[in-house]
C-alpha cells in the first residue's frame, strides 16, 4: 500500500468492538459531523452538570466523565452500527442488491488538498513511528493529560493545553504534508526512458497547496 493511501482517511470495513461495547476511534472519526454526535453530547452535558451539582472534586469529575465517555461511546457505536446495517439490509432487499453488487469500485484518488492539521490517521501513524509497540499506552496517556487538564479549575491550564494540542497538531500535519509531497512527486515522475525520449530535464511536480 501507498504511503499517501495510509494518511489518507480510511473507507475500510470498521474493526470490530473490543469486548463488545467499547467504542472504536474509526467509527467515531467517520461520525464526527453526524447527527450520532447528539445521541453523546447530549446526556454528555446532562452527565456532567448532574456531577457539578453533587459538588464533587475537580480530578473526580474528570475520571468520572471519561468513564462515562467511554462507556457511552460505545453503546452508542453499537446500537448505531445495528441500526445502520439493518437499514442497508432494508435497502438491498427492496431491488438495490443487483445494482449495489454491479456498481464499479472507483479508484482510489490522489489527495488534491494537502492538511493543516494532522489527520486521524497521521496521528496513529505518527504515533506508531514515534513509539512503536508503546504507542497504544502512549495515545492513552495523552487523551488522559489532556482530558484531565481540561476539567482542572484553571482557565490558564485550560489555555495552555489547547494551545499545546493546537501545535502539536500544526507540527504533525507539516509532517503528514512533507511525507505526502514526497510521495506525489515519486508518483508523478516519468521513468528514465520518458526523461530521455522528451529529451529535456525532468521538471518538479507542482505543489498542492
Amino acid at each position: 500500500m501507498e504511503l499517501w493511501q495510509q494518511l489518507a482517511p480510511s473507507r475500510g470495513p470498521l474493526p470490530p468492538q473490543r469486548w463488545g461495547f467499547l467504542p472504536t476511534e474509526q467509527f467515531w472519526h467517520l461520525a464526527w459531523f453526524t447527527p450520532i454526535m447528539l445521541a453523546f453530547w447530549i446526556p454528555a452535558f446532562i452527565f456532567h452538570d448532574c456531577l457539578v451539582l453533587l459538588g464533587g472534586a475537580w480530578w473526580q469529575n474528570g475520571l468520572a466523565c471519561m468513564a462515562f465517555a467511554v462507556l457511552w461511546t460505545g453503546l452508542v457505536e453499537r446500537w448505531s452500527r445495528g441500526y445502520l446495517a439493518r437499514r442497508r439490509m432494508r435497502a438491498l432487499t427492496e431491488g438495490g442488491l443487483e445494482d449495489a453488487q454491479e456498481a464499479p469500485v472507483p479508484p482510489p484518488a490522489l489527495p488534491q488538498k494537502l492538511p493543516v492539521f494532522a489527520t486521524h490517521e497521521f496521528w496513529d501513524y505518527a504515533f506508531l513511528r514515534l513509539f512503536g509497540r508503546a504507542r497504544g499506552v502512549a495515545a492513552r496517556l495523552t487523551d488522559f493529560l489532556f482530558f484531565m487538564a481540561f476539567f482542572y479549575p484553571s482557565g490558564l491550564v485550560w489555555v495552555g493545553a489547547f494551545s499545546l494540542l493546537l501545535v502539536i497538531s500544526l507540527c504533525l500535519g507539516a509532517w503528514q504534508r512533507r511525507l505526502l509531497r514526497r510521495e506525489l512527486a515519486a508518483a508523478t515522475q516519468p521513468g528514465p526512458a520518458l526523461a530521455e525520449a522528451s529529451g529535456s530535464r525532468v521538471s518538479r511536480p507542482p505543489r498542492i497547496a
